[in-house]
């Protein structure tokens, strides 16, 4: 519950809460956090990899967006979930954000968004937080070490994503493109290797046409020669 619905539950029923016995209505009591120890530690960026944040709220790795989810797109659940419970975490931990603060008014704004008129709504959630100390100041300076929160978280994601990135994409990529490079190594070794091959089929074309005519002369030869021989011997059997 809300600062806002505990300062003035004495006064306003909200919606799905059941009012209670007058034995039980005391005044409103003041949510307050728990108190952290005391001390001068700055709120630091985590580690890119992986890239948890300063309250060791595990990111959702880069590679777990499903394959339809585009950058146009609207921001995943666990995303979403992630940013609110970085600011729960921080809220509730971090000495910086002790007592009512930005995350306090909002919640405590949305406590009455019944009522239409936005600036009302603003000044109603601030007119009643003012008596637990929050100020204008307050409000601004907190609401931007959010933002600085935010942004730290962000900006680790983002190293996460560049180392990632480099591992499964530019990496492959290079490999990628190596291997464009050895088929078209190869294709041009294949070229080369067909052009030898029809250089040397004309060859053995030729080859084989001059060895058939040079066995076809030399065959016709020596059979006219046999032919002769066989006629001068028929003549010598004839004469003598």
């Amino acid at each position: 519950m809300s600062l806002l619905k505990n300062i003035l539950r004495p006064f306003v029923e909200f919606p799905d809460e059941k009012k209670p016995d007058k034995a039980q209505e005391i005044s409103p009591v003041i949510e307050t956090k728990p108190q952290a120890a005391t001390t001068n530690t700055t709120v630091t960026a985590g580690p890119v990899q992986p890239p948890a944040t300063e309250y060791n709220i595990p990111v959702p790795s880069p590679t777990n967006t499903p394959a339809s989810y585009t950058a146009s797109a609207s921001s995943l659940p666990e995303h979403q979930t992630y940013f609110e419970n970085l600011i729960d975490e921080a809220n509730a931990k971090n000495p910086l954000f002790q007592g009512t603060d930005f995350k306090e008014f909002i919640d405590s704004k949305s406590d009455i968004d019944t009522i239409a008129d936005e600036a009302t709504r603003y000044r109603t959630a601030f007119s009643v937080l003012k008596r637990t100390g929050l100020t204008k100041e307050r409000l601004l300076s907190t609401g931007q070490e959010y933002l600085n929160l935010i942004g730290r978280a962000l900006n680790s994601y983002q190293g996460a994503f560049a180392q990632q990135y480099q591992k499964e994409v530019k990496g492959k990529e290079a490999l990628l493109q190596k291997k464009a490079e050895e088929v078209q190594a190869l294709n041009q070794k294949i070229a080369a290797l067909k052009a030898d091959m029809k250089k040397i089929s004309d060859e053995i074309t030729a080859s084989k046409q001059q060895l058939n005519a040079n066995k076809a002369s030399f065959l016709a030869a020596g059979e006219t020669k046999q032919t002769e021989i066989q006629q001068e011997l028929q003549k010598i059997e004839q004469y003598f």
